[in-house]
């Protein structure tokens, strides 16, 4: 029977184009867009999040003179001990400030302190040459690398302390940058032809910088050129306290429907790039063939950081490798920290194979992914490694690359940390390599390293499971469990089985169903065969009994057929309710303790109480075409209402009616597929997803659960928990 065409008083909006009438205005709420109308038809409409103002970081340049080998002073070009206002037009520039200090590090005269130059290392060889710059004051920095003209591959050893509010910090060794693009490519023929060093990042800034720099090896080429000459220091200031949607604590609408991103990244825009820098050297990236390879990086310098610092580091990476090294683009394409936060690294879209300059000589068929912090010096944590294991296996799943198999990339030629394989050298690695296999470097670091075996197994089982990310309550915030169960495809469900109180998971695929009784990641308790490829599942406690059966509804004829048990047999209940375009729904729309049935059409829901042919007992407008329906025990008052997901977006409804969502946040993201449940997830580990925390969605709550309730509660009050099960790789 087709449900009894009921009037919505007032009629549904069709569209965002209908709210532009009188008594009706625009508000935005939590990054997307809703409408405030008169009278009782209403249908919310997801826009896409606010653009973040591009961030522009500067610099100042300090001169790195030669120490004097007479009387151990160093002599400056930059008198008084202040940073340089002029610079080669290739090295950034700033302004000094000239500000005075509280804790003046240099002589009365301005002129740096030579007792302020360490050493060289005690026991070592004396240095063939040694430059400093003493202490020097400078206005506030949050970054500081060190470069040079001259040979790139020269042996020296760069230090810097600086000083914070703590006062100055002790001497601290930056790394020699091992990244490079590709010999022969037109991205290194216009990078900067001298030597750099990694950026070195310091939490909280610093007004003060001491720089050291000991040439160990010879001090000319083999031409007679100076090995070693224009040494210069860099303090980057990437804007700290700039407000980008990577730190506004507010929903991330990361993945766009219309695009290839992948779900939970912090976008380009989101963490502030200023696309000018890229576009005044590359007008466009550059393309490779497919990936075979995924390089995995660290960035060295220090673990210090806070999470709202990251996408801050981000743009002072940025900044180091456009203007200071002269690339076409941040060379990594994508960036972790350890927080679980993912960046979009390089321009030219996420699910393309763009070109990066992270491993000289094989950046071609390889992207690399670059963990901020050493791991050379600390091991990475479960929430880095997961955090890395989301890129690559999104990466690959596209490309159906094994995890743990190899590949063979062919070397562009001797340059940079590759020395050791000539150009067209055929070189088998690992499909997930670090930096260090193809190059002479300690990167990422021998803890890192040491980690990548256990990282390609759970890349491995995240192709080939899914993802369940739930939380005990519908609000926002990090999951409070993880699990992963379930054939790459399918349809989920979660509802009561054994009648304990809790919600199980269920999987269906083509008729078949693969379900556990509870939220784990073991295999099925269950698999069973019922429907077919062209039926739509529904699951429900049709008879009020305390546990719940299984059920399908075919599209094609309307028809329900239900099972009182999750188990196959013949239908207990069949009959026709529904017409042409609709998807079922069911919940406890009168909190009786037995599931009802219902039709969502896009626009409308038509609600029966029982799971019986009929008229609809309530029929109103709650939601668009392209969101999908959602319905649970939201406040916990025993009755199950409606709502709707989209793009990461819950738009949640206390009753079944129309009207403003009673709750709207975000956790997830659009190609997530959303799920509804009273789980108990005590034993699920907690990974703080970045899809689903702050990086895609979730609210500033963080980790934060609603009312810190025991998932074993079965009472009312506590209600049901909104989840994600992600469809990606």
């Amino acid at each position: 029977m087709t449900p009894a065409a009921h009037t919505t008083r007032g009629g549904p909006l069709r569209g965002a184009a209908r709210a532009t009438g009188p008594g009706r205005r625009w508000v935005v709420r939590c990054g997307v867009v809703a409408v405030v109308a008169s009278g009782t038809g209403l249908v919310p409409v997801v826009g896409a999040s606010a653009a973040t103002a591009p961030v522009k970081p500067t610099a100042q340049v300090l001169d790195v003179p030669v120490v004097d080998g007479a009387d151990g002073a160093a002599t400056s070009s930059a008198p008084g001990g202040s940073p340089s206002t002029s610079a080669p037009s290739a090295k950034p520039s700033a302004t000094p400030s000239g500000k005075p200090s509280a804790t003046p590090s240099a002589t009365p005269s301005g002129r740096p302190s030579t007792a302020a130059v360490a050493p060289a290392v005690p026991g070592a060889d004396a240095p063939a040459e040694e430059l400093a710059t003493g202490p020097v004051r400078t206005e506030d920095f949050n970054m500081v690398s060190v470069q040079w003209d001259g040979d790139p591959e020269a042996d020296v050893a760069v230090q810097v302390r600086v000083r914070t509010d703590d006062g100055w910090t002790g001497w601290q060794p930056l790394e020699v940058e091992d990244s490079a693009p590709d010999p022969g490519t037109a991205e290194a023929r216009g990078a900067n032809s001298g030597g750099a060093t990694s950026p070195l990042w310091v939490s909280g800034g610093a007004d003060a910088v001491d720089v050291r720099v000991q040439v160990e090896g010879e001090t000319t080429t083999p031409d007679g050129d100076p090995a070693v000459s224009g040494v210069q220091a860099s303090l980057i200031d990437p804007k700290t306290d700039a407000r980008t949607a990577a730190t506004s604590g507010t929903p991330l609408a990361t993945a766009r429907a219309d695009t290839g991103d992948m779900p939970g990244v912090i976008t380009r825009a989101q963490w502030g790039a200023d696309e000018s820098l890229r576009l005044s050297k590359c007008t466009a990236p550059s393309y490779t063939t497919s990936p075979k390879v995924a390089f995995v990086h660290h960035t060295a310098g220090t673990n210090t950081y806070t999470k709202a610092e990251s996408a801050a580091i981000v743009r002072g990476i940025y900044y180091q490798h456009v203007v200071v090294q002269g690339w076409c683009d941040i060379g990594y394409n994508f960036l972790v920290d350890k927080y679980g936060q993912v960046f979009e690294g390089r321009y030219g879209g996420m699910d393309r194979a763009v070109q990066g300059a992270h491993a000289g000589g094989f950046n071609t068929a390889s992207f690399g992914v670059s963990v901020l912090g050493n791991y050379e010096t600390a091991p990475a944590s479960s929430t880095i490694l997961d955090a890395l294991a989301r890129v690559i296996s999104w990466k690959f799943a596209k490309t159906q690359t094994d995890p743990t198999g190899k590949a063979v990339l062919y070397s562009a030629g001797l340059g940079g940390t590759n020395t050791k394989y000539p150009v067209g050298t055929p070189v088998t690695l690992n499909t997930i390599s670090g930096h260090r296999d193809v190059g002479s470097t300690a990167c990422p670091g021998k803890n890192l390293y040491s980690q990548l075996p256990a990282l390609r197994t759970r890349v491995a089982q995240l192709m080939a499971e899914k993802e369940w990310d739930l939380r005990q309550s519908a609000t926002p915030g990090a999951p409070d469990g993880t699990a992963y169960f379930g054939e790459p495809r399918g349809t989920t469900l979660s509802c009561d089985w054994d009648g304990d109180g809790t919600d199980g998971m269920a999987v269906y695929s083509a008729g078949r169903w693969s379900i556990r009784q509870t939220v784990g990641n073991d295999a099925a308790d269950l698999e069973l065969s019922y429907g077919s490829s062209t039926m739509v599942p529904v699951c429900g406690d049709w008879t009020g009994s305390g546990k719940d059966g299984i059920g399908v509804y075919d599209p094609a004829t309307y028809t329900w057929w239900l099972r009182d048990t999750a188990s196959p047999g013949a239908p207990d209940h069949k009959f026709t309710y529904g017409f042409k375009g609709v998807r079922p729904v069911v919940g406890d729309w009168d909190g009786r303790g037995r599931s009802g049935i219902g039709v969502y059409d896009g626009y409308r829901w038509w609600l029966r109480g029982t799971a019986t042919p009929g008229s609809a007992g309530a029929v109103f407008s709650y939601g668009w075409p392209q969101a999908t329906p959602v319905t649970g025990d939201w406040d916990g008052d025993g009755r199950d209402t409606v709502g709707v997901y989209a793009t990461g977006a819950w738009w949640l409804r206390n009753s079944i009616t129309p009207g403003q969502p009673d709750a709207l946040f975000g956790y997830g993201a659009s190609t997530d597929q959303p799920v509804v449940g009273r789980w108990d997830t005590s034993t699920l580990p907690v990974t703080g997803s970045s899809g689903t925390s702050g990086a895609s969605g979730a609210g500033s709550g963080g980790s934060e659960s609603s009312a810190g309730d025991a998932a074993t509660s079965t009472q009312a009050s506590r209600g049901d928990g909104v989840g994600v099960w992600r469809t990606w790789p």
